[in-house]
């Protein structure tokens, strides 16, 4: 018996991966510790020890190829250009599940969850070490990059209909800007072009140092982050961001991002760890009250 909606729908899905996949997946899932013969043990594996449908589909075994090809069969119409999340989305939604959240401020007696539905914390106790803002800066940094570095990369539902992102690309003295306004799905391809172009991992400095929370005077939470950039195993750059966070009165009171700057700087070696005190685009940003 599974905690399942529609496990007939990710039963479908699983059947179209190989054998060796199907096996190598239930394995990663039971941490190796169950003894597997056959697809059918595979399979039982995966779903008597994943908590939900949306773990699963976050899995890299499941590629865009083999979400899309589901999503077909079924008839239903994907938008080109799409990411993996975007293709969860519609596969969620096809079978009404719902995704968790990234929880308001306001929720600040219930636990938040990172984007594999894991608790990671209870606000309460965070609150009593620092401010909901600290604590609403550190929790957003953390599941954002996380995002990033997911072959998903971050969707666009986690963005207001206005949004605007700027992103620069330094090379040494040269810099190449783009600006995406009004199109939440333009800024995921964005990020995700930049991201798969130059196979970035974000390593955020999670430290005081690399990660605050900011109240601007309209109200927006602004989020300050900075950290490193990495190719496989080498440190290719640094990264600074400033995110501005609103909550979203139609859907839930969810935090959304309003806006964000990021820059990307390629460098060939980085002796320290960025801090926010030392990026033109966060310093200035350090005066605002943080409450």
């Amino acid at each position: 018996m599974t905690n399942f909606k529609d496990e007939g729908g990710i039963l479908e899905i699983l059947s179209k991966l190989e054998e060796d996949d199907l096996c190598a997946l239930s394995r990663t899932i039971t941490q190796g510790l169950l003894k597997i013969s056959s697809k059918d043990d595979a399979i039982k594996g995966i779903l008597k020890y994943s908590p939900d449908e949306l773990s699963i589909l976050r899995r890299k075994a499941l590629t865009r190829e083999i979400l899309f090809s589901y999503l077909d069969e079924k008839n239903i119409t994907v938008k080109l250009p799409t990411t993996k999340n975007e293709l969860i989305d519609k596969i969620i939604q096809f079978w009404n599940i719902s995704r968790p959240r990234l929880r308001s401020q306001e929720d600040s007696s219930q636990t938040v969850c990172n984007q594999d539905g894991q608790e990671v914390g209870d606000r309460n106790e965070a609150a009593k070490e620092d401010n909901n803002i600290s604590v609403l800066a550190e929790q957003f940094s953390k599941w954002f990059y996380s995002l990033m570095n997911s072959e998903e990369c971050i969707g666009s539902e986690h963005f207001f209909p206005d949004a605007k992102l700027k992103l620069d690309l330094y090379f040494g003295n040269d810099c190449h800007s783009t600006v995406v306004e009004d199109s939440p799905e333009e800024i995921v391809q964005a990020l995700l072009q930049v991201k798969l172009q130059h196979n970035l991992f974000f390593n955020p400095n999670v430290s005081k140092e690399g990660i605050q929370g900011r109240m601007d005077p309209h109200g927006l939470v602004i989020v300050l982050a900075c950290g490193t950039l990495h190719i496989q195993q080498a440190c290719a750059g640094i990264f600074e961001q400033v995110f501005a966070l609103a909550r979203d009165p139609f859907c839930d009171n969810n935090w959304k991002i309003k806006n964000t700057h990021l820059n990307l700087r390629s460098k060939n070696s980085v002796v320290s760890e960025p801090r926010l005190c030392d990026n033109e685009l966060t310093s200035n940003l350090l005066t605002l009250p943080s409450e």
